[in-house]
C-alpha cells in the first residue's frame, strides 16, 4: 500500500470537508494550504497544512515559510513563537532541530524537499512532556521522481550575508538517496546605547559603542539512505553534520556626568560542530491504519568560546584585561518505539515507549591578562539526565464527538557535579491529555483540549559558574532551580470555504515555579543575572486568523493576538503580582499571476509584523513594528528569483529596561538596518516544472511510500 493510500485511511477523524476545503484553498492560488490534501494524515491533535508544488513554495527556504503558517510567528531576532508561547519544539520528520543551529538548518531545507508541516499548539500525550511551547514538524518528502533531481540555491544580501546550497535526490527501484549540502557566511553591525542609574533615579553612567558580529558555516543536512524491501517496509539512515565560527567585537565608550570614563573592547571567538545519525523503521500491518514505528538517533554537539575583555581608564593610565574561556561537550542518544492500532466501531489506539540520555561537560576559566581584575577561577559541570518513558491515547467517538484520551508517564533522573556540589533528582510524573472534536458543518470544526507539561532547567541553567558578556556584565546558572509546570488548555474554531479561512483560537496556560531571569549588582560592580523560580504565571488571551481572496490574484491574511498574563514581579525586595496585557500581529497582502507555470509568472507580497510590549520578573522589552516586501519571479523554466527587502522602514531596534532595588538599566541595540536580499533557486531533474501527473507519458506514477 502506498503512503498517501495509507495516509488518508489512517485519518482518524472524517476528512470529506476537509480535503474539499484544502482543494477550495488551493483553486485560489494559495501557496500553503490551509488544510491537509488528500493523502495528508489528519489528525485531531494537530493540524496539517501542505506546500503547494509549485515555484512559489519550491523556491523558498523552510525558515522564510514558518512565518507564514497560521498560529506561527517569527521575530525580527529569529525568535519563532507559537500562540503566543516561546520554547517551541522545532522537529523535521519527528526529530528535534537543535535550537543552536536552526535557523542554519532551517535555512538549507529547500520548500521542494518539504512534503507537509503538523502544527500541534496543545501535544498530546505521544510527546515528550518538555514540549511546553508546542510543536512544529516538518515532514520532509521521503520517496521522489524516479531519477536524478534536485534544486541549487544561491543568496546574497546587502549586509555582506552569502549561501549556497545543494539539494539533489536520487530515486531508482526500491532505493532512494537524498540530502542538502550548502555553506554560508555573513555578517552585521550594530549600535549599542546603555544608561544605568545606581540607584535608580541616582548619577547616570552611558555605555555607547558598535557591536560588530561575523560568522560562517559550512552543513551536511537530511543526508538519508532509503530502502523499500517490500510495498509495506520502509527503513532508513540519515546523517547531520555542520560546523560554524562566529566572532562578535564590541567598543564602548563609557561616560558619566563629569565626563568620559573609560573605554572597553570585549572580543569573542566561537566555535562549534555537530554530527548526528539516526535509524529510521516503519512496518505496515496487515489491517489499514495498522503501522509499526521506530527510530533511533546519536547525536554530538561541541563548542568552544574564547573572550578577552579589555578596560583603559579615561586619560591614560594602566589597562585592565582578562581572558575567559568556555568549552562544552554534549551527547544524547534517543530512541522511539511506536504502534498505532485499529480497533472495532472506528476506535484507534495509539501507544509507545521514548528513552532519551543526554550528556554534557562544560569547562568555564577566567584568567587575569593586566591590571587589577577579577580573581582567576576554573569550573568543570558534569551532568547527565536519562527519562523513560511510556504513553497511550485513545480515539473514539461518542455521538458527533470524537474524544482523544492519553496518558504519559515519565521517570526522570538528573545527575550534576560543578565543583563542590553534587545533585541527584529522580522522579516519576504522569501527564494526561485531553482532545475532542466535532465537526458542526462540513465547513466549520471544534476542538478543545488540555494537556499537562513541564520544563525542566536545561544544564546551562544549572551551572553556577560565571558567563561574562561584556567587561561589567557576566550571568551564571542555579543550581537550585525547579522545574516550571503548566497546564494548558485550548479551545478552536475554524471555518474554511471557498478559499477563504476564520479561525479562533482561545487559549489558557497556567505555569508553576516559572523560569525567570534575576539581575543584581556584585560587590565588584559586575552586572549579574541569573535564573530563579518566579512563582505562577497565567496567560489568557485568543488568536484570531483571517485569509482570503480580495479580487483575481489578490490575497489577503490577517492575524492578531492579545492576552492578558499575570506574573510575579520583584517590588521592594518582595514578590507582588502583576497583569499585563500583551499584543502581536501579522498582516499580508499577496498578488500572484494566474499562471505560475508561464516563464515570466511573478508574485509581490507586502507584510507587516508587530508586537507590543512583553513583560517579565524585572525587564519589559518595547514594541516594535517591522515591514518586508518579497517579490518572486519565475526567470525560465527552471529558474526562479527572489528579491526581499526586510526591515523596509529600517524600525527592528531592540530596547529593554531592567529595574531593581539597587540599579535602573535600558539598553537599545539599533537595527542592523534594511536588508535587501536576492535567491536564485535552479531546479534541474523533475520538479515543480513538470506538466500535472495524468499529463506525463505513461500517466500517474506507480504508488510510492
Amino acid at each position: 500500500m502506498s503512503e498517501n493510500a495509507r495516509a488518508q485511511e489512517s485519518a482518524p477523524a472524517p476528512a470529506d470537508s476537509q480535503t474539499a476545503a484544502a482543494d477550495e484553498a488551493e483553486d485560489e492560488g494559495d501557496d500553503i494550504v490551509v488544510l491537509a490534501e488528500r493523502g495528508d494524515e489528519i489528525r485531531i491533535d494537530r493540524r496539517t497544512y501542505t506546500l503547494r508544488d509549485d515555484p512559489v513554495a519550491q523556491s523558498t527556504n523552510m525558515f522564510d515559510i514558518l512565518g507564514r503558517i497560521p498560529s506561527v510567528s517569527v521575530a525580527p531576532s529569529g525568535e519563532i513563537t507559537l500562540l503566543g508561547a516561546s520554547n517551541v519544539t522545532i522537529q523535521i520528520n519527528n526529530r528535534p532541530v537543535p535550537g543552536a543551529n536552526l535557523e542554519q538548518v532551517l535555512r538549507g531545507l529547500p520548500g521542494g524537499s518539504v512534503e507537509r508541516i503538523e502544527v500541534i499548539t496543545n501535544p498530546s500525550a505521544q510527546y515528550s512532556s518538555s514540549t511546553s511551547g508546542g510543536i512544529i514538524n516538518i515532514i520532509t518528502r521521503q520517496r521522489f521522481e524516479t531519477g536524478f533531481s534536485g534544486s541549487v540555491q544561491a543568496n546574497a544580501d546587502s549586509l555582506g550575508s552569502q549561501h549556497l546550497g545543494l539539494a539533489p535526490s536520487y530515486s531508482q527501484g526500491r532505493w532512494t538517496f537524498s540530502g542538502q549540502a550548502g555553506g554560508y557566511s555573513g555578517e552585521y553591525e550594530s549600535e549599542l546605547h546603555r544608561v544605568r542609574e545606581t540607584p535608580p533615579g541616582g548619577p547616570a553612567t552611558t555605555e555607547t559603542g558598535p557591536t560588530t558580529s561575523t560568522w560562517e558555516g559550512l552543513y551536511l543536512s537530511q543526508l538519508q539512505a532509503a530502502f523499500n524491501p517490500n510495498e509495506r517496509l520502509r527503513m532508513s539512515l540519515s546523517g547531520d553534520f555542520g560546523l560554524n565560527n562566529s566572532t562578535q567585537s564590541q567598543l564602548s565608550s563609557l561616560s558619566d556626568s563629569g565626563g568620559p570614563v573609560s573605554s572597553s573592547q570585549a572580543l569573542t571567538d566561537s566555535e562549534m560542530h555537530y554530527e548526528s545519525v539516526t535509524f529510521d523503521l516503519q512496518q505496515q500491518g496487515n489491517e489499514p491504519r495498522e503501522l509499526l514505528k521506530f527510530n533511533t538517533s546519536i547525536d554530538s554537539f561541541v563548542s568552544v568560546s574564547n573572550s578577552t575583555f579589555t578596560i583603559t581608564p579615561a586619560g591614560g593610565g594602566g589597562a585592565t584585561s582578562y581572558a575567559t574561556t568556555r568549552s562544552q561537550d554534549n551527547r544524547s542518544l534517543s530512541s522511539n518505539l511506536d504502534f498505532e492500532q485499529p480497533l472495532p466501531s472506528e476506535q484507534f489506539l495509539t501507544f509507545g515507549a521514548a528513552f532519551e540520555h543526554l550528556e554534557q561537560t562544560t569547562d568555564s576559566s577566567l584568567t587575569p591578562l593586566s591590571g587589577v581584575s577579577i580573581p582567576a577561577y576554573a569550573s568543570t559541570l558534569e551532568a547527565s539526565a536519562q527519562t523513560s518513558a511510556a504513553y497511550a491515547t485513545y480515539q473514539f467517538d461518542v455521538g458527533d464527538w470524537t474524544l482523544l484520551p492519553g496518558l504519559r508517564v515519565e521517570s526522570y533522573r538528573r545527575e550534576v557535579i560543578s565543583g563542590a556540589l553534587e545533585t541527584d533528582d529522580t522522579n516519576t510524573r504522569a501527564f494526561p491529555s485531553l482532545h475532542v472534536r466535532n465537526e458542526l458543518t462540513p465547513h466549520i470544526n471544534v476542538d478543545i483540549s488540555y494537556s499537562s507539561r513541564i520544563q525542566r532547567p536545561g544544564f546551562d541553567q544549572l551551572d553556577p559558574a560565571l558567563r561574562f558578556e561584556d567587561v561589567n556584565r557576566a550571568s551564571s546558572g542555579n543550581p537550585n532551580l525547579d522545574p516550571t509546570t503548566t497546564d494548558a488548555y485550548e479551545a478552536n474554531v475554524v471555518y474554511q470555504r471557498n478559499g477563504t479561512m476564520f479561525n479562533v483560537t482561545f487559549f489558557d496556560r497556567i505555569s508553576q515555579d516559572i523560569i525567570s531571569q534575576f539581575t543584581d549588582i556584585t560587590p565588584d560592580g559586575v552586572t549579574l543575572t541569573r535564573p530563579v523560580n518566579a512563582g505562577e504565571s497565567e496567560q489568557r488571551g485568543l488568536q484570531v486568523m483571517l485569509r482570503g481572496p480580495i479580487v483575481e490574484n489578490w490575497r489577503y491574511s490577517l492575524t492578531g493576538s492579545v492576552f492578558s498574563r499575570e506574573f510575579d514581579y520583584l517590588s521592594g525586595g518582595t514578590i507582588s503580582r502583576r497583569e499585563e496585557l500583551e499584543y502581536n500581529g501579522v498582516a499580508q497582502i499577496d498578488y500572484r499571476d494566474a499562471d505560475q507555470e508561464a516563464v515570466g509568472a511573478n508574485q509581490f507580497q507586502f507584510e507587516t509584523r508587530f508586537q507590543g510590549p512583553r513583560h517579565g520578573l524585572q525587564t519589559e522589552w518595547d514594541e516594535f513594528v517591522v515591514a518586508n516586501f518579497t517579490w518572486r519571479r519565475r526567470l525560465s523554466s527552471r529558474l526562479f528569483g527572489v528579491l526581499t527587502v526586510q526591515d523596509i522602514f529600517d524600525s527592528a531596534n531592540r530596547s529593554s529596561q531592567t529595574i531593581t532595588d539597587d540599579y535602573y538599566e535600558r539598553a537599545e541595540f539599533q537595527s542592523p538596518g534594511t536588508r535587501l536580499r536576492l535567491s536564485l533557486t535552479y531546479q534541474f531533474g523533475s520538479g515543480p516544472q513538470r506538466p500535472p501527473t495524468d499529463q506525463q507519458p505513461g500517466g500517474p506514477p506507480g504508488p510510492s511510500f
